[in-house]
């Protein structure tokens, strides 16, 4: 396993009982054992959720509706609704807030991104059972660009603390779908589904201890890509003119996460002396399972009013990292089973060609986390175990999100869709709370022809 594994969000170092330079390095070597998966609820390669402006304003809950491009995100059999060539393109802005008391010093930090958020094509070919379409879109599924920031005086290391980060970067997906008729009530889909991202981040760690005049920092300058692929199949059921089921089983993901790193680390002893190691580079090479997924969701339309419900299931705690499952503490895993689940309605404008929307969204946190340090034990041949001395994150408010939307025909053949979306969440340490808030406009276009 690589020496080198990325930071977790924050790390407090605990120098105040490190009086010898031998006790340093060796110290080192175990921050340095970090590892690397703790990045993927960084990264939000765990939250690929809400894409699209109308799927978006009906909180997600589009696997039995799925009925124009985004039929490529929650259902590749919802692209046979699809009956001319269509062409759709995005944008977004999202803006979000992160708060944090650490020992009760507060810190405010605005984190926003802005950007074509997708761009898809959809082809139908007309058959003697209904219809074929093919479909190929690139999304961006998550964004990882985060500023963080916290300081504060700890009297149980008799010393000050402070971490900074700075990190930027996007992950895409890029989707191959298709979509058949099997009968009249029954429509099938399949999505090829390769993942493509980029991060760079630095962060620095530093300890200044209040009695013995010493002071310590740690610097990580990290530039990692992100490939991997996964695949989806899909079934539409048309239950009745009104009535529609959607389901959706998502593979396995094969992540594989690499790049180059560099490592400083300096101070200076009670005596004034100062001391500095050599900058240590490193490569990172890990690979990351993602477990599969099952996505299940119904729609019902009355006259103007249609009503649609999801949700998704998915055993985290199969994630494997570099081939092996993770656990915290040798007390259970270092993900979570999750039951994500969404609501959404849309009203259409009586005489006149316009909708408007609202929905609901629920997606638990992944990852059972830990703010203070944390390294890797001796592994098992089957398992990993990650340890740390201070407690995890326990979820005060569990990431929600609602949404509101309007959409709209012009001149028949041209589709806009005005999303907004708002949510917030919030953990806590011993030591550290954090509460996100968190905006997404987003803004779609379509022309079918």
């Amino acid at each position: 396993m690589n020496k080198g594994k990325i930071v977790i969000f924050t790390v407090i170092m605990l120098f105040a009982a490190i009086s010898v330079r031998s006790q340093i390095i060796e110290t080192i070597s175990a921050r340095s054992q970090i590892i690397g998966s703790l990045q993927a609820d960084r990264l939000g390669f765990l939250n690929t959720y809400q894409s699209g402006g109308r799927a978006a304003s009906l909180g997600g809950a589009y696997t039995a509706v799925s009925n124009d491009a985004f039929a490529l995100i929650y259902n590749p059999a919802g692209l046979t609704q699809i009956k001319k060539k269509e062409l759709s393109f995005g944008i977004h802005y999202s803006t979000e807030d992160l708060s944090t008391n650490y020992d009760g010093h507060n810190f405010l930090l605005p984190n926003s991104s802005a950007g074509i958020s997708h761009l898809t094509t959809v082809y139908p070919f007309p058959t003697y059972r209904g219809s074929l379409v093919l479909g190929f879109g690139v999304f961006k599924v998550a964004d990882s660009d985060l500023e963080y920031f916290k300081s504060s005086y700890r009297a149980d290391l008799n010393g000050t603390v402070t971490n900074t980060l700075n990190q930027t970067g996007n992950i895409y997906q890029y989707r191959f779908g298709a979509g058949v008729d099997i009968s009249p009530r029954i429509a099938a889909g399949a999505n090829l589904v390769v993942w493509d991202g980029s991060s760079g981040f630095v962060e620095d760690i530093s300890f200044e201890h209040t009695t013995l005049d010493s002071f310590y920092v740690f610097s990580d300058d990290v530039s990692v890509n992100l490939d991997g692929l996964s695949m989806e199949i899909g079934l539409l059921f048309r239950l009745s003119k009104a009535l529609r089921a959607g389901l959706k089983i998502s593979t396995p993901a094969w992540l594989s996460y690499d790049g180059n790193a560099v490592e400083y680390y300096d101070g200076s002893y009670s005596d004034g002396a100062g001391w500095t190691t050599d900058p240590y580079y490193y490569y990172i090479e890990d690979e990351y399972t993602l477990p599969m997924k099952l996505r299940g969701g119904v729609s019902y339309r009355f006259r103007n009013l249609l009503l649609c419900a999801d949700a998704e299931y998915c055993d985290y705690t199969q994630t494997e990292y570099n081939g092996k499952k993770l656990y915290v503490n040798r007390a259970g895993a270092v993900l979570e089973k999750t039951l994500d689940f969404s609501f959404g309605a849309e009203f259409t404008l009586p005489f006149y060609p316009a909708k408007l929307r609202a929905g609901y969204s629920y997606h638990p946190s992944r990852f059972i986390g830990m703010e203070e340090l944390a390294y890797i034990e001796e592994p098992t041949p089957e398992t990993i175990n990650i340890k740390s001395n201070w407690s995890l994150f326990d979820v005060i408010k569990k990431r929600q999100l609602y949404s509101f939307g309007v959409g709209g025909l012009i001149d028949k053949v041209l589709k806009l869709d005005l999303t907004v979306s708002v949510g917030s969440f919030e953990r806590e340490t011993e030591y550290l709370t954090e509460t996100v808030e968190f905006t997404k406009t987003s803004l779609s276009t379509s022309y079918r022809f």
